[in-house]
């Protein structure tokens, strides 16, 4: 029984104690679970905040040379890579005229044909306005004074058609005079005719009995001519029976052949005598004659000569010497009779057309007078028309028409200064064209010598200094007009580079500010902010900003930069690392001490804040804060707020 009470004592004892180091140990047993955390108390001070980015470092400015014509490139005088100078050969052209230059020359040519047309088509022709208004004009004054002359009007229509009646009646008397001239002409018409067609017997009888006489005459003169004639023949016929017939008749045609034609160009001379034969001029005529009378002289010694031969020549020799003796004779009373009637049928023709021609200029005067009073007939015609349309007009008809007219009058002078102000328009419009015009035609005459100037010995220079970045063209190869021949780093313009931020980061900064060049180990630099201009591609949340770097830097190089604010004063500073966020916003955690039985436990609750500016380890914020707060920056944990913590130097 003992025993069972001391077993039950012990395991009580050993009950108790095991209670009582549960209870003493708890809170160390409890804290090793417990997320371990870091914490400082916030406090107050300066705080610069730091924008940090990267960007790529461009050359300031790149030029591009581009040639202004389409050349063939002689030689490349420059490498890529190399530095050149301003107005350094960079490549040299072939000699040749360019595709440009005919362009420009042909552009030329337009231009000054546009200013040419331009120039001549810029003038403007008011007569037919003013010509129009002076017309109303005389026809209102013209009015007017009818107005006045109305009672008198009915006098000057009687004496209108009084003139109108004596000019008619002149008129017949002309035409009557012109008639019987006319058929005067007619007896000198038929004389003429008779004439030409040799049918004398229709002629006057005055005219008639001189050719009956003088062709008596000619019929006899003829007759004794022929007879004469005859006898030759007779005479000859027997002195040829003695001889060669053949060779002396031969010879006998071709005096006769030549004596035909001779009389032939008396009857020409004779037809130029009566003006019926123009073909071929008088003096020509004689001179035809003069040289037949020599052929005959020349054939009738040759005939005489063929006569000689024959046996009876001598028998006939004295009759046919007597009988062509008579027949010179016969022959020289022929021609004289035969002159004096081709003179008289000549004059009778000639006396007929004189005359015909004195009644032909007196018609033609009347059938001008005739024609003279015909006008005058015209225009007294039209005064009559006028005096009577004057004279059927009353006042009151007169008066509208002088309203009209002025109407009439008033809207041309009103037209033509309308016109007048739409031409000075026009023609202010017009200057400002021609001298465009003659701009164009300046500036294309500059293309063209422009041009020409470059066709030989031409090259292409650097317009900048700097490092040559790229060669578009080899030796050989056509360059077309406009393209990049080459491109020019522009070193002395310095270099830029690009950072995009936050709007919000933007505001804190200000053009000039000197951003700091990290991790830069290739020599000295130098970053200051130039511009602050919108992110095209998120305007409303992001800001480019743009630096002008100077120093060891090249071209495509990535730079890192820091670009700090003023330091400012800020009631409450924290760790960045004790800044949290959720759904709700961010957030710190403060740590807030409970006593209890065993000892004071560490509660992690929670405080909303707003960051107001960051550098590299802090940042300012504001809150709900009372001053004094013990804020978690690192835990060995994830935590929520609510939790308990334990702090690391427990």
């Amino acid at each position: 029984m003992n025993k069972k009470r001391e077993w039950v004592k012990n395991a009580a004892i050993i009950f108790l104690a095991v209670m009582l180091i549960l209870t003493f140990f708890s809170n160390t047993i409890m804290n090793y679970s417990l997320p371990e955390v870091s914490a400082q108390y916030v406090n107050s001070g300066n705080l610069s905040e730091q924008i940090r980015g990267s960007g790529t470092v461009e050359a300031n400015q790149t030029y591009d040379i581009k040639i202004d014509e389409t050349r063939t490139i002689a030689s490349v005088e420059v490498k890529v890579g190399q530095d050149v100078k301003k107005g350094q050969t960079l490549y040299k052209l072939e000699d040749s005229e360019s595709a440009e230059l005919e362009d420009a020359e042909k552009e030329l040519r337009a231009a000054k044909k546009a200013y040419d047309e331009a120039l001549l088509s810029a003038g403007f022709d008011y007569s037919s306005y003013e010509l129009d208004i002076a017309s109303k004009e005389k026809n209102l004054a013209s009015l007017k004074e009818d107005l006045s002359n109305i009672s008198v009007y009915q006098d000057d229509y009687e004496k209108a058609k009084e003139k109108t009646d004596e000019i008619e009646k002149e008129i017949k008397d002309y035409e009557k005079q012109s008639k019987d001239l006319e058929n005067e002409t007619k007896q000198y018409d038929d004389i003429i005719a008779a004439i030409a067609a040799e049918d004398y017997s229709s002629l006057d009888a005055e005219n008639y009995n001189k050719i009956k006489n003088a062709q008596t005459k000619l019929d006899d003169a003829e007759k004794d001519k022929t007879e004469s004639e005859e006898k030759i023949k007779e005479y000859e016929s027997d002195i040829a029976s003695g001889g060669n017939a053949d060779s002396i008749l031969a010879a006998r045609q071709e005096v006769e052949n030549k004596q035909l034609e001779i009389n032939k160009t008396l009857t020409a001379i004779a037809e130029y005598t009566y003006g019926e034969n123009t073909e071929t001029s008088l003096s020509d005529l004689q001179s035809t004659l003069a040289q037949q009378q020599l052929d005959l002289k020349y054939l009738q010694e040759r005939y005489n000569n063929e006569l000689s031969k024959s046996s009876s020549y001598d028998v006939n020799k004295r009759k046919l010497d007597t009988e062509k003796t008579n027949l010179g004779l016969h022959q020289d009373k022929y021609d004289r009779v035969k002159k004096s009637f081709d003179e008289l049928i000549a004059s009778i023709n000639r006396d007929a057309k004189n005359k015909k021609s004195e009644i032909s200029d007196k018609i033609d005067d009347i059938n001008n007078k005739i024609d003279d009073a015909k006008s005058r007939l015209e225009d007294a015609q039209a005064e009559e028309e006028e005096a009577k349309s004057k004279a059927s007009v009353s006042v009151e008809e007169q008066e509208k028409k002088i309203s009209d007219a002025e109407f009439e009058l008033e809207k041309a002078r009103i037209d033509l200064s309308q016109k007048k102000e739409e031409d000075a328009i026009t023609a202010s419009k017009n200057e400002l064209a021609i001298s465009d015009l003659q701009a164009s035609v300046t500036d294309a005459e500059k293309k063209v010598e422009k041009y020409k100037s470059k066709s030989t010995g031409a090259e292409i220079t650097a317009k900048v200094g700097g490092k040559v970045t790229a060669l578009a063209f080899s030796a050989g190869e056509e360059a077309t007009m406009d393209s990049v021949v080459a491109s020019i780093e522009m070193t002395e313009k310095g270099y830029t580079l690009e950072m995009t931020v936050t709007a919000e980061q933007a505001r804190k900064v200000q053009v000039g500010d000197e951003a700091e060049v990290q991790y830069f180990w290739y020599g000295d630099a130098k970053a200051v902010l130039d511009s602050i201009t919108p992110d095209k591609a998120n305007p409303a949340q992001n800001k480019i900003l743009k630096f002008s770097i100077t120093g060891d830097v090249t071209p495509g190089q990535n730079i890192q930069l820091a670009l700090g604010t003023k330091g400012q004063q800020y009631d409450y500073i924290v760790p960045n690392s004790s800044i949290r966020e959720d759904t709700n916003g961010k957030f710190v955690l403060v740590v807030t001490a409970k006593s209890s039985p065993l000892g004071n436990r560490y509660i992690a609750e929670r405080v909303d804040v707003d960051v107001l500016a960051s550098d590299d380890t802090k940042s300012a914020v504001s809150g709900g804060f009372l001053g004094g707060e013990f804020i978690i920056s690192t835990s060995t944990k994830p935590i929520e707020p609510g939790m308990q913590v334990r702090l690391v130097d427990e």
